[in-house]
């Protein structure tokens, strides 16, 4: 491993970090891969795995580890100083999507259809805590983020502290649009390009309803460079998503979500040029297609399309997603359809959100949903 291997950093050692840094560091390419995380034991042994994995298979991983806990600004901020990343991964929650899943059906369903804007306070705050301490230590990492980038990071736009892009949601769909676009035609994969403008909610409607419902997408197919999206019937193929296209979901499917992180992270670390699908791309809203050249980021827009265009495209899946408005100064203003649905459930409500109140609000979020759960025990 020479001196002048990438350095690339994951924060959060939950399920996605984990799964990340294993695949980050089963590889030949000359990378220095560090997890950084809460509790020893967990981290200690999941870079020992991915430790020995790459030894099984070849490979001689550089990794390393450190305890550090998101609420502590300043020994994040030391940890990131002694690693001197090159590349930040943050992968820390105060709740992840698929928690309000382990609880009865009944009482999932009901949750679930609040969709995720209401639930931002959970997500918002870890990420604004892990960019103070990136501040703080004057690092000048590129900085990838998978906590619910479609609204965090223009949220977070407002005061500075937005991570430079996200990854998952938008991405995850791009793959079995490719599929099935190139089993109809009947070509290679390599010939057909997606590229697609779409929010959260899009996300995951399209894998289970094969639509956007109330919010906009746009999409555009291209075969060998040259734009069919007007030859497709599109509809038709997004319905064969949930049908003959289905894959496996929850938990289990952070499969899907790793791999959109590696499709942004490796060529981040290695240095080299990919299109890709990302949200949250320099603080806007919602998922574009967006292109690393030079490790730089620059949408690339389905032709003709605007950035106006897709930005308006995105703002109405945040809408549909129970977020309203986000305000230049960061305020978020949530859809009072949707947050009913949490007051009705956990007795949760906010019709608007300073960032000076997002603390205390992922506090109360937790504390009620944690009552919840209890009385679903019962």
């Amino acid at each position: 491993m020479s001196n002048d291997a990438r350095r690339v950093m994951v924060l959060g050692a939950g399920d996605i970090g984990r799964r990340v840094f294993h695949e980050l560091a089963q590889s030949a390419h000359d990378r220095r891969v560090h997890l950084a995380g809460r509790d020893e034991e967990t981290i200690l042994r999941a870079a020992n795995l991915a430790r020995y994995c790459g030894l099984q298979r070849g490979f001689s991983p550089a990794v390393s580890h450190s305890v550090t806990d998101l609420s502590d600004v300043a020994r994040t901020a030391e940890r990131i100083t002694a690693f001197a990343p090159d590349v930040i991964f943050l992968a820390a929650s105060y709740q992840s999507w698929w928690v309000i899943s382990t609880l009865p059906k009944d009482m999932f369903q009901r949750l679930y259809a609040a969709n995720y804007g209401p639930w931002l306070p959970m997500h918002l705050v870890p990420v604004m805590k892990a960019m103070e301490a990136v501040r703080l230590s004057g690092s000048q990492a590129v900085v990838v983020n998978a906590a619910y980038p479609d609204a965090v990071h223009p949220a977070l736009a407002a005061v500075g502290l937005s991570p430079d892009i996200g990854i998952g949601n938008v991405a995850n769909n791009v793959p079995g649009i490719q599929a099935v676009v190139t089993d109809t035609l009947g070509c290679a994969t390599e010939e057909v390009e997606v590229r697609l403008v779409a929010h959260h909610y899009v996300s995951h409607r399209l894998s289970r309803s094969g639509d956007s419902g109330p919010a906009r997408m746009g999409l555009a197919v291209l075969r060998e460079g040259r734009d069919i999206t007007a030859e497709l019937d599109i509809p038709a193929l997004l319905g064969r998503l949930p049908q003959e296209y289905r894959r496996t979901g929850g938990l289990a499917g952070h499969t899907m979500t790793a791999a959109s992180a590696l499709s942004v992270l490796e060529p981040l670390v290695d240095g080299r040029d990919a299109l890709v699908h990302a949200p949250g791309p320099d603080g806007v809203p919602g998922g574009y297609p967006v292109a690393i050249e030079d490790g730089k980021l620059r949408l690339r827009l389905p032709e003709g399309m605007t950035t106006e265009e897709a930005l308006a495209i995105n703002v109405s899946g945040q809408a549909a997603d129970g977020i309203r408005a986000i305000r230049p100064d960061g305020t978020v203003v949530f859809e009072p359809d949707a947050m009913n649905i949490l007051t009705g459930e956990l007795g949760y409500a906010c019709d608007e959100m300073p960032l000076s109140e997002a603390e205390g609000r992922a506090r109360e979020i937790a504390e009620r949903f944690t009552a919840y759960r209890t009385r679903a025990a019962r």
